[in-house]
């Protein structure tokens, strides 16, 4: 049978052409509806399925043009419309129309629609004839509708189908927006969970547990492939109840020349399995467990390459349709990321012990060494005079600079590992055995009886600002200390005699390795001091001993919180 198109949009007219040829129907398209006119005259078509809007000639004109004609009228037509207006309805009807079919339309029902209609045609046009027309007002309009109970009860039976298809879309619609925004919400919980730092084994449990409860499944476990490729070891296992966790313990090896296993891990395909399907004996391993019904194994990667799986048993609904496989990959690409994060911080964790280790052994043995050229430097510098006491003295000062450092490094370490809270030292004892360190040098304290929120590492602070004032302030350092307490804060002062800081050196003396000015030096110790302070909740910066008069010596100042 030969089917007219009428519609000017060529994408959806080509659209409906192939959907009438995969049924058996020859399809010609006309772009308007004059066109469309010349071409019926030409040669009658079986039906015409025309679009409502149209340039020149619109789909109502050419459904009326063609029922006034005595010859044509006879050709059955269905008019296209989005129905968004129930005077569409009544216009249709006007015009003459056999039928109309809302858009967007399903293939099946317009199809049968057109076979509906085509399997009548003589009572249709016996109907036609001689037919009445009536006076209706609608919606402001008015309308002259043919009295034909017959089309006005098709036209009503179509506006009522047309509603339930748009009704039942909505519901659709609803649906799957619906279960999007589960889904959206299960993955966005899924990858808060794999983002989160701290213990890896501890991360991947709870993520294991938290896909296996949002998915709907009974039972999971992650596997991960052994070194020698030929098992697997399910490392990470979960059940919602005891009797789960008894089943779920029974995979935890997993043999790699199962076709099954071999599929995921060689091939880094998804297996959806079900006790309904006919397995061909490759998932006997898991079925020969009459409490598993359903599951899913799926390959889990890092760095291209299948480094291990999910297991999945038991689902409430296991993925049937292609959009929850897709998601059910989705999900798996962000456990495999989180198992690729939990590889990168592991290796992390085995290299920072690693770097420990030696650091540990370095400082101990240079430490030795340092001892030892102590002990002899200072048994030679007792025994020399002159020149060579002063190279001595120069030598020993060198050791005492490498012990620094190597104490540096280790409280640096210690300040990035340490977990230990906070308590209340006695800020006195810290600053008197620091002092006694130094004794070439001229102190000025009075002492204090404040306690101070700290740790171990506060007698750092002292150690590194008074070296870096004996240093500096040299040959006969004087060198004044502070303490004074205003409410919960404690503010320390430690100031010399020697050079004083430019005023635009000061923001950058602590800075880590910052040199310049006339107290050119590593930096590190200053580095540390406001390190430990801001660690303690104070503040630190660089001033003059005396206020705008830095040529008469510098002073570091900073707050510390006291202890209740």
């Amino acid at each position: 049978m030969y089917v007219l198109i009428v519609e000017d949009s060529r994408t959806q007219a080509e659209v409906l052409r192939d959907m009438l040829k995969r049924h058996g129907y020859e399809a010609v398209i006309s772009k308007d509806g004059k066109r469309a006119f010349e071409l019926v005259r030409l040669r009658k078509p079986s039906l015409i399925i025309s679009d409502v809007i149209m340039p020149v000639m619109d789909g109502y004109e050419l459904c009326a043009t063609l029922k006034r004609d005595l010859v044509l009228r006879e050709i059955p037509i269905i008019l296209l419309t989005a129905l968004s207006d129930s005077r569409d309805v009544a216009r249709a009807l006007q015009a003459g129309a056999d039928n109309f079919i809302t858009k967007p339309y399903h293939e099946e029902y317009l199809i049968g629609r057109v076979k509906s209609i085509l399997s009548a045609p003589k009572r249709r046009v016996a109907a036609d004839n001689g037919v009445k027309s009536i006076d209706v007002s609608h919606d402001g309009e008015n309308y002259h509708l043919p009295a034909d109970r017959m089309k006005t009860f098709d036209f009503l039976l179509s506006a009522y189908e047309a509603a339930i298809l748009q009704h039942n879309e909505l519901l659709r619609a609803q649906e799957n927006l619906r279960i999007s925004n589960e889904n959206l919400n299960n993955l966005n919980q899924i990858i808060s969970i794999g983002n989160r730092s701290g213990n890896p084994d501890a991360i991947l449990s709870a993520l294991l547990e938290k896909t296996v409860n949002l998915l709907g499944y009974r039972m999971g476990g992650i596997f991960s492939l052994r070194e020698d490729h030929q098992s697997a070891e399910c490392r990470y296992t979960y059940g919602k109840d005891p009797d789960n966790r008894e089943v779920i313990q029974r995979f935890r090896t997993l043999d790699l020349k199962n076709p099954l296993i071999e599929n995921v891990v060689s091939g880094g395909n998804s297996v959806f399995l079900s006790r309904s399907q006919d397995t061909a004996g490759a998932a006997d391993f898991i079925f020969r467990n009459p409490e598993i019904i359903n599951g899913a194994i799926l390959p889990l990667v890092h760095d291209m390459e299948v480094v291990g799986g999910i297991l999945l048993f038991n689902g409430a609904n296991p993925p049937v349709s292609d959009e929850a496989k897709a998601f059910l990959e989705t999900v798996r690409s962000e456990i495999s990321t989180a198992v690729e994060r939990a590889f990168l911080l592991r290796r992390l964790e085995m290299a920072n012990n690693e770097t420990n280790l030696y650091l540990d052994i370095m400082a101990h043995d240079i430490n030795n060494a340092n001892a030892g050229a102590l002990g002899y430097l200072e048994i030679l510098s007792d025994s020399l005079e002159g020149k060579e006491r002063e190279y001595a003295e120069k030598s020993l000062s060198s050791v005492n600079q490498s012990i620094d450092i190597i104490t540096n490094v280790s409280t640096i370490r210690t300040l990035h590992e340490r977990t230990a809270a906070l308590r209340a030292v006695n800020l006195d004892a810290v600053i008197r055995t620091e002092m006694l360190r130094y004794g070439n040098v001229i102190f000025h304290y009075s002492g204090t009886d404040v306690c101070v929120l700290a740790d171990d590492l506060i007698g750092q602070i002292f150690m590194n600002l008074l070296g870096n004032s004996a240093k500096f302030a040299a040959p006969e350092p004087e060198i004044t200390i502070t303490v004074e307490q205003e409410g919960p804060v404690v503010g320390v002062c430690v100031a010399d005699d020697g050079p004083g800081i430019p005023d635009d050196m000061k923001p950058l003396i602590f800075d880590r390795f910052r040199k310049g000015g006339s107290r050119s030096g590593k930096g590190l110790g200053l580095f540390i001091a406001r390190s430990l302070v801001e660690e303690y909740g104070g503040t630190i910066r660089a001033d003059d001993r005396v206020r705008g008069k830095p040529e008469e010596g510098a002073a570091i100042r900073f707050t510390l919180q006291a202890a209740e």
